[in-house]
């Protein structure tokens, strides 16, 4: 590949959202209050990995701004959408990349999903556990279930540290375990 004279086109916010500091700040800002509930660095990181993976193969999101080629000869947006040209200017030059829309067209929403984490409070409720001993009786299902905390945080009323379980892998042990749905041991749905 040769070199490509690489400039600005502008940075997250004049693209994304001008009330905008960048990714980060939009990913607390659409998490609202429930953003301790996420790992944030981990959403931030793969929705970089996605964004950069939707843009041109020679644009990408630095930081928070975005860089492409600075001359048009190394353009080529085919199959990407580009915003409008003034009427009239049809012929005499391509639209601008519109990179708000190769943003919008990827779900941070499933991004996130992956991301998200359930103290074990949420953990014992999801698992069906009540009363006096739901959390023990959530931890040891856990353990044998082989699932992990992945963080810890300071407890919201004893600053202790507290174990955060990531929500999807929970989900998918629960669902696999031993007495969720129909016995193993039939090869065959009985009527």
């Amino acid at each position: 590949m040769s070199y490509v004279t690489a400039t600005s086109y502008g940075t997250w916010g004049n693209h994304i959202n001008d009330l905008s500091a960048g990714l980060a700040d939009d990913i607390r800002t659409a998490l609202g209050e429930f953003a301790d509930d996420y790992d944030t660095e981990a959403i931030e990181a793969d929705w970089r990995e996605a964004i950069n993976a939707a843009l041109p193969d020679n644009v990408t999101l630095a930081g928070d701004e975005f860089i492409g080629p600075a001359y048009d000869k190394d353009k080529d947006w085919t199959g990407y959408p580009v915003q409008d040209v003034a009427a009239g200017m049809e012929d005499e030059c391509e639209g601008d990349l519109d990179i708000k829309a190769i943003v919008e067209g990827i779900d941070f929403w499933d991004i996130a999903a992956r991301h998200e984490q359930w103290n074990i409070v949420q953990v014992a409720e999801h698992l069906g556990y009540k009363g006096p001993s739901a959390e023990g009786s959530a931890r040891k299902t856990l353990s044998r279930l082989g699932v992990k905390a992945v963080a810890y945080r300071p407890h919201p009323d004893s600053g202790r540290p507290q174990a955060r379980y990531n929500t999807a892998e929970v989900q998918a042990a629960a669902k696999g375990r031993p007495g969720q749905g129909a016995r193993s041991d039939r090869s065959e749905p009985q009527a």
